[in-house]
């Protein structure tokens, strides 16, 4: 949630000056990144491990950079980041309920290699720092 937080500060004094996404279509993003990539996966993760199924094979995925743009630009900004508050909050609950066991559950990335849900946190924050650099 800090990290949350922080892109939420730096979407707040953004000096966007029209030139790629502006700070509600980065927020949009990184909840759609939060619902159609992050959190499939920890469950497609979870789900293995607790069912002793296969690790499962992933690869690199981002929702459609101009759909993201159509669906979020007459979004305020303060919907946005509402948005993408509620989105890390329900990730946070539900990383809060694994077992110690089924944060260890891994998956096979074609970029990352062999990675768990504990791993996948810090791919996470690299992936919000990168759009958090475009808000300054």
């Amino acid at each position: 949630m800090e990290s949350a937080q922080s892109i939420c500060n730096d979407a707040d004094k953004s000096s966007w000056n029209g030139e790629g996404w502006s700070p509600p279509i980065i927020l949009g993003h990184l909840v759609d990144v939060d619902t159609e990539v992050w959190m499939p996966r920890f469950e497609m993760m979870r789900d293995a491990k607790n069912q002793n199924s296969p690790i499962p094979q992933l690869s690199w995925w981002e929702p459609d950079a101009e759909e993201t743009e159509e669906k979020y630009a007459g979004i305020p900004l303060e919907k946005a980041k509402s948005n993408f508050q509620v989105s890390r909050r329900a990730m946070q609950r539900f990383l809060k309920g694994l077992t110690v066991e089924e944060q260890t559950a891994a998956a096979l990335h074609k970029t990352f290699g062999e990675i768990t849900i504990g791993s996948m946190l810090q791919i996470i924050l690299d992936h919000d720092q990168e759009h958090r650099a475009s808000l300054n």
